[in-house]
């Protein structure tokens, strides 16, 4: 029940442009803002899922990117 409260934020997938929703994760509650992950629900392909607090938004970016810049 509680899944159903939570606030759900659009973002749009980076690979195939659909739009979709997702919620907060845990690390993203946990001021951790850039540490959010997904899977889009139609191309499946990995998407890094940063959350902004100052605008109360999401962005979605493709998971190689993000992650091969911190490397």
């Amino acid at each position: 029940m509680a899944e159903e409260s939570r606030k759900r934020y659009k973002i749009i997938c980076p690979y195939c442009g659909r739009v979709q929703y997702a919620c907060k994760s845990i690390f993203h509650e946990m001021g951790i803002y850039d540490a959010g992950n997904g899977s889009c629900l139609d191309c499946k392909k990995p998407m890094s899922l940063a959350y902004n607090p100052e605008t109360d938004t999401m962005q979605a970016d493709k998971w190689e990117l993000v992650h091969n810049e911190k490397m």
